[in-house]
């Protein structure tokens, strides 16, 4: 699975050419969204959906449709639940991502991508983490993304996002 990801994040960029759309060079969004914890998909007992919100600031590539970027990412749950010991779980996560986008600059365009980085669990502990990502971005400006937050013995996250950019799309 790890190679087939790779060999699809190193192909991609190269079927880029037909896609040339001249974009604005930097973009950010402000995101909000619901997260669901991996105990919440075995257990329904284990816990509330978190809620999520994330800032993210990217550089849009001029020959191939791709962008990179980082990302933070702010994600709460209450504890009425006996995992989270009857009080509150936050997660605080530094990602540097990567989207490549399709049809971009137009009406609807799409996009996947992936993050890497670190997510600190209640300010005492710290695992690496990777987030696949795969989004839709309207009209330039809101943008709606699915992601999964996954890491060695972690807390794995589904989140939801909706989102607006600020910059980015077709350059006038």
């Amino acid at each position: 699975m790890k190679r087939l990801l790779l060999v699809l994040f190193v192909l991609l960029p190269l079927c880029g050419f037909a896609q040339e759309v001249e974009v604005r060079r930097v973009e950010g969004s402000i995101s909000l969204g619901a997260s669901f914890f991996e105990d919440n998909f075995y257990d329904s007992t284990a816990g509330e959906i978190g809620l999520l919100s994330s800032v993210e600031l990217r550089y849009n590539f001029r020959s191939v449709p791709m962008d990179v970027g980082i990302m933070s990412v702010v994600d709460i749950r209450g504890g009425d639940c006996e995992l989270c010991n009857g009080s509150w779980e936050n997660n605080l996560s530094f990602l540097a991502v990567t989207d490549y986008n399709f049809r971009r600059g137009n009406k609807a365009s799409y996009f996947v991508g992936a993050g890497v980085g670190a997510t600190f669990y209640n300010a005492d502990t710290t695992k690496l983490c990777f987030m696949p990502r795969v989004g839709m971005e309207f009209f330039n400006h809101l943008r709606l993304t699915m992601a999964y937050m996954v890491g060695p013995k972690a807390k794995n996250t589904l989140n939801l996002t909706l989102g607006v950019a600020i910059g980015g799309g077709r350059k006038k």
